[in-house]
Order: C-alpha cells, then sequence, then structure tokens
C-alpha cells in the first residue's frame, strides 16, 4: 500500500516534474528525454494562453523556444507527429501504428457518406498529396475544386473533403506534416511519415501504448493507464496483467476518495524520490492531469476546465492552471495572454486545501511534508507567474481589479512589493 505522499512522489517523478527548473533554456538532451518520457502532448485550438501543446515543457524546462518543438513534427520524416492519442496529439511516430490499430473514433469518419463519393473522393485525395506539399482541407478543397456542401457534425460545418480528409487519416491512410499559422492542419501520405511503418495487431498495440502511459504514469489505477491514450479499460487490464508477468510492472494499491483503497499498477522503473521540491503551472491539458479522478484521489483536488462549463457553473473561472507547489496542489489561477498589452492577465486565484484528501496531510507543503503558509503559496506563485510571462514574451502580470477568488488581494500586493520577480 502505497500512502499518499509516496503515491504523489512518485506520480510527479515519472513526469519529470518533481524538481525546480534549472535557469535558462534546456539543452537539447534535456528537451529530448522529457518529450520521451511524457509520450503525448495534447493538441487544442484554445489559444487564451498559450497553444495546449506548448505549456507541458515549460512547466518541465523552463523557457523553451517552442520553435523547437515545431519543427520535431514538421521536418521531413519527422520523429513527432500529429495523431488522435487524448484527443488531438502530438505523439512519437514509433507510436503512431499502435494508436492507428487502437483507435475507433468514429465521429470524425466518413462512414455516413455515399461509398461511391467516399472512394472516388479518397482516390482524388490520395493522388493529388503524393504529389504536391503538405496541404490543408482549404487548399485541397480547392485543387480539387470540390465543394460538395457542409455537414454539421459536433459543432463544426465540414464539408465532405473535410470529412474524408479526416476518415483517410484517422485511418492512418494520410498523415499530419504540422501546422500552419492558423492552426489548420496540413496533410500528405502516410509514407511521408514513416515510409517502413505497418500497424501491429491489435493486442501488440495496446501493450506498447500501456507500458509507454505506465512508464509515464509512474504508479496509476487500470482507468488512468486507460485514458493516458484513450483505449478501453479492458484492453489496459489485459495489457496490464501481460506486463506483469513479464516483469515489466507490479501490482500495489493506491489511496482512493473517501478512505478507500484502489488497485493500481507501479512500473518497474519508477522512482519515488526523497522530496518533490517542484514548482510550476500546470495546464488543463498537460499529461500530468489528463485523468481527473487521478487528480481528485491523489491531490484532493476537483479540477474543471471552465471553457466548457456554462459560467454560472464555474467555480475556478473560465481557463485555470493548477499550481504545483512541492509534491501538492496548492492553488489554481484563472489566466489570460493580453498580446497586444503585452501583459499576463491574472482573473482568478483559488487556494486549494490539500486536508480535502482523506487521511492526507493537511496543510500544503513546499517541499515534502514541511508546512507552507498561504504567504508562501503567493509568493511562490508570483515568481511562477512572472516566468511564465517572460517565456510568452509578455512585459507584465496586472492582477485584474475584480479578480475572483482567495488570493487575488495578498498575490497583488506580492507583486508590487517584488519586483525582482517580474518579467
Amino acid at each position: 500500500m502505497l500512502g499518499y505522499s509516496e503515491a504523489r512522489r512518485t506520480a510527479l517523478a515519472a513526469q519529470l516534474i518533481h524538481q525546480r527548473r534549472r535557469p535558462g533554456p534546456p539543452g537539447a538532451r534535456k528537451f529530448r528525454s522529457t518529450l520521451d518520457r511524457l509520450g503525448v502532448l495534447q493538441v487544442d485550438s484554445v489559444n487564451i494562453l498559450a497553444r495546449a501543446h506548448y505549456v507541458p515543457l515549460f512547466s518541465r524546462l523552463g523557457p523553451y523556444d517552442p520553435a523547437l518543438l515545431d519543427r520535431l513534427s514538421h521536418q521531413r520524416h519527422p520523429p513527432w507527429t500529429e495523431y488522435w492519442a487524448h484527443e488531438a496529439s502530438l505523439v512519437p511516430v514509433r507510436l503512431r501504428p499502435a494508436l492507428v490499430a487502437v483507435q475507433r473514433r468514429t465521429w470524425m469518419t466518413a462512414t455516413g457518406l455515399d461509398t461511391q463519393i467516399r472512394d472516388e473522393l479518397s482516390h482524388q485525395i490520395l493522388t493529388l498529396l503524393s504529389a504536391s506539399r503538405p496541404l490543408t482541407a482549404r487548399q485541397v478543397e480547392g485543387r480539387l475544386g470540390h465543394h460538395g456542401g457542409h455537414q454539421g457534425h459536433w459543432g463544426w460545418n465540414w464539408s465532405v473533403v473535410k470529412r474524408v480528409l479526416e476518415d483517410l487519416f484517422a485511418s492512418g491512410q494520410i498523415a499530419s506534416a504540422g501546422r500552419n499559422p492558423q492552426f489548420e492542419r496540413r496533410f500528405v501520405p502516410a509514407s511521408a511519415i514513416d515510409p517502413a511503418s505497418e500497424v501491429p495487431d491489435r493486442h501488440a498495440a495496446v501493450l506498447e501504448l500501456v507500458d509507454t502511459a505506465a512508464r509515464a504514469l509512474g504508479v496509476a489505477t487500470e482507468a488512468s493507464l486507460a485514458d493516458y491514450y484513450r483505449i478501453t479499460v479492458t484492453a489496459a487490464r489485459a495489457a496490464a496483467v501481460q506486463l506483469h508477468h513479464e516483469g515489466v510492472l507490479e501490482p500495489v494499491r493506491l489511496p482512493g476518495l473517501r478512505g478507500t483503497t484502489v488497485a493500481a499498477w507501479r512500473h518497474a522503473e519508477a522512482v519515488t524520490p526523497r522530496a518533490a521540491t517542484g514548482r510550476a503551472l500546470v495546464s488543463p491539458f498537460d499529461p500530468l492531469v489528463f485523468h481527473r479522478p487521478r487528480v481528485e484521489a491523489l491531490f484532493g483536488v476537483r479540477y474543471r476546465l471552465g471553457i466548457y462549463t456554462p459560467a454560472p457553473k464555474r467555480t475556478r473561472g473560465y481557463y485555470s492552471l493548477l499550481f504545483l507547489l512541492g509534491e501538492r496542489l496548492v492553488a489554481q489561477v484563472d489566466l489570460k495572454a493580453d498580446r497586444a498589452g503585452k501583459v499576463l492577465m491574472v482573473r482568478g486565484a483559488w487556494s486549494e486545501d490539500p486536508g480535502a484528501v482523506p487521511g492526507g496531510p493537511g496543510k500544503a507543503s513546499g517541499s515534502g511534508g514541511r508546512a507552507a503558509g498561504v504567504g508562501q503559496v503567493v509568493v511562490e506563485l508570483a515568481a511562477e507567474l512572472g516566468e511564465l510571462a517572460r517565456w510568452l514574451g509578455l512585459e507584465d502580470v496586472v492582477v485584474e481589479g475584480n479578480a475572483d477568488g482567495d488570493l487575488p488581494v495578498e498575490l497583488r500586493r506580492t507583486w508590487r512589493k517584488l519586483p525582482e520577480i517580474r518579467p
């Protein structure tokens, strides 16, 4: 049985977010090893702060150049590419065949179209892409001169060409060569990404994905393992049992909600540091917090993203990030990058009570079990906001006058009297 503290430290170490970042940009080896460990970066069009896939690396590495990440998915035969994983995500090219084998996201396919139209259009698209540079859906539609009407789906007004493109993408016949400045996916034949790839059988694919997820999570329930790449819990369970027989995973029990314990798996390579000393703002799309029940069970924080919640029901603002200090998530802060005004706007800041974890320690801490008062939390949060603003190219942090939560007044006061933490 792992206690709360041991489980948290193991999880944070697996995610490479358990230590303070070193000053300055990371080296190439650190950049690559962090990416390899995470194994996935979720992509999302929301840009209220920064594109979703950029922030998790800042949380772990500090002020890196986002162009480094762009180049990984834009070069010929790239090491990373976009595919369906935990939603649309950047993933290592080596995992793409396994993901193609297991993904069953039929909502974005063209199965509802007339079969002859779909097949003819698929052939035209594949022929066009094989003789062209990477093209967006709009460019493909323009080249083919095909304007077969639009059909709304899940709130999107997709053309027939767009639907067939997404069908080919989901089935692995075409791939992404990155996105343009308008955040449109650029399509290429799958052979342009990985000429030698073969889709494995489903069982082998699940084994590879669960092994990768378990290494990235350190210790996790089967539900958390399944959620990392959005496979079924049944498949994750079968893979975990086989990986246990192979010596890759070991069974453990983790603390659950309301004083319960739950069955889980620990990766053989997982380490449990004596203390967690990290400090980071954790975005809603960070792999550390993919599985919200895990966040609540281990850290005692109920985390919901406000952009998908009706305004009257939001309790933590529109786009809140969690604040990690030591081994605990001690606050949430609602942020917006005002690029025109060159300021990072704080629209709300709330303290989180780690005592909400049943049986866990009742006070926040900056390192291990040492208690940290609200004053220390605010000072550390202010410093982290300054580093984030600097990385985003912003010149100041502004706590709005009507900012919500219990921390804005002290956060504003701290920001004013500590000039050394400002961008």
